[in-house]
């Protein structure tokens, strides 16, 4: 060995040797950092400062997580306003669009479309047999739903036969209290009615629309009637609908959503939305455009964005069940 690698092992012996990085990471465990405020250097905003340092450890977390959950669903309502408002925006301008190129003013044109409706010919049935299965908050969703697909009906081109079937209960006590204005609703665009379906209507003419249906429907036959089951479930009760179709003896299908649409979310529409749907196809005889003109944008995939821009000047996101909480009366 010569002088020099001898000179250079010496001094190597007195310079720390780092050990390399996955070594490191092995030997200390990653830490976890948590998110939000702390209750130490949290400040109220229901109680003085003061009295909050005063509270009990447990009780000051308490007091803190309530406050943050309060801001937040705040916050959602805020969300879910904007939404709705961009909705009557988009609506507003597609019919101001339509009315500007019949030259007359848009409450003009809401009129004329009014008395030219066409009656489809086609029946349908909202089953509201699902109202000791909902809380509070979801019946009154359901119940705005049921609003929304009559107030559909009467602004729709081709106009369906409308049924509501088995109103009692929480729902019609809804109904009756809070929405007493449908007794006044056109008989030509919704009935209600107490009974079942399967006391008013023929076993073998009904249909079950249900997603979880190996069936799939193609188009829509006069003779029959079409079921939509109303219901806020937020999938508590999976095949529900397919079930009680089954139980009944009678045929059960889906929408072919799924043939013209990809979605990034399962194939769950509130009950407007999916009559809307219907009404849509009833009226262009093509269920791509029912599908992409009804369907909120965020339950598609990226891939088809492209196709979904282009119609979303005339799209309408009906939202979810729980957007559904603040009512308006349909002019009748």
């Amino acid at each position: 060995m010569s002088g020099n690698e001898e000179t250079k092992i010496q001094g190597d012996e007195h310079i720390p040797q780092t050990p390399p990085a996955s070594e490191s990471a092995k030997s200390e465990p990653p830490r976890t950092v948590k998110s939000g405020p702390s209750v130490k250097t949290y400040v109220p905003k229901t109680m003085d400062l003061g009295e909050f340092k005063k509270l009990p450890l447990r009780q000051q977390k308490k007091v803190m997580k309530e406050e943050l959950w309060a801001a937040k669903a705040e916050e959602l309502k805020e969300i879910k306003r904007q939404k709705k408002k961009e909705v009557r925006k988009r609506r507003n301008q597609r019919q101001a669009q339509e009315a500007a190129e019949s030259g007359m003013s848009r409450m003009g044109f809401k009129r004329q479309k009014l008395e030219e409706q066409e009656r489809s010919g086609i029946r349908f049935i909202l089953d509201m047999a699902f109202d000791d299965k909902m809380d509070d908050k979801e019946i009154k969703s359901i119940s705005s739903q049921v609003m929304r697909c009559y107030s559909s009906n009467r602004q729709a081109a081709k106009r369906v036969d409308l049924h509501v079937t088995r109103l009692r209960g929480k729902l019609r006590e809804r109904f009756d209290t809070a929405m007493p204005h449908h007794v006044s609703w056109s008989q030509e665009h919704v009935q209600m009615h107490d009974k079942e379906y399967m006391e008013l209507f023929d076993k073998q003419d009904l249909v079950y629309l249900t997603a979880d249906s190996p069936n799939v429907i193609e188009s829509l036959d006069p003779q029959k009637l079409y079921i939509i089951g109303g219901i806020v479930d937020k999938n508590r009760y999976p095949r529900l609908t397919l079930n009680k179709a089954q139980e009944q003896g009678i045929a059960h299908a889906q929408l072919p959503i799924g043939k013209y649409v990809k979605m990034s979310t399962r194939k769950i529409m509130t009950v407007n939305q999916i009559f809307e749907m219907l009404l849509r196809f009833i009226e262009t005889d093509d269920w791509k455009t029912a599908f992409l003109d009804v369907i909120p944008q965020r339950k598609f995939k990226n891939d088809d964005e492209e196709s979904t821009k282009a119609d979303e000047a005339s799209a309408e996101d009906c939202g979810d069940s729980s957007e559904s909480d603040q009512e308006e009366e349909p002019k009748q």
